[in-house]
């Protein structure tokens, strides 16, 4: 993600997340931090289709969102994102990955899963909206590229 990218992603973000949006100075604060942030895009057809962001501070990693628009939902966009923030954070030396889910987002906890996360703590009524956090944490293993519950990458998958 550069500066440039941060309207189009500002716009996709309140589209997807009316009620917890960030507001578009947090992309950019967070934009400037690259010391302990990664942010990325996806794109299609020219068009930003996905986003995910990662702070680490060293030994813990949080992905701070993760987002695909929902017509490329099922194509492998998250999927890329996840293991990109996941490769990220081995860079960084960090020993886990947290994150936080909406408790009513089942196909995000899927995914999540998938890539060995595992539910360790629920943040009660977390979201504006009153909705519970689940908080999810991966262990890394130290000189391991991948986790042995990680998807095997496809080339669809790649952002």
């Amino acid at each position: 993600m550069t500066a440039a990218d941060i309207p189009a992603v500002h716009e996709l973000e309140r589209q997807l997340f009316p009620v917890d949006a960030w507001p578009l100075q947090m992309f950019l604060d967070e934009l400037a931090q690259a010391e302990t942030r990664r942010y990325l895009v996806a794109e299609h057809a020219g068009r930003i289709v996905g986003y995910a962001g990662l702070m680490c501070i060293e030994p813990i990693a949080d992905v701070q969102t993760i987002a695909v628009v929902p017509e490329q939902e099922g194509r492998g966009i998250g999927s890329a994102l996840l293991r990109e923030l996941i490769r990220e954070s081995r860079l960084r030396h960090a020993q886990d990955v947290l994150l936080e889910v909406r408790a009513d987002n089942p196909r995000a906890q899927q995914l999540y899963l998938r890539f060995g996360f595992e539910q360790i703590h629920v943040r009660p009524r977390y979201y504006r909206d009153g909705v519970d956090a689940l908080i999810m944490r991966l262990r890394l293993e130290p000189d391991s590229d991948r986790s042995p519950h990680s998807p095997q990458p496809r080339e669809a998958d790649r952002p």
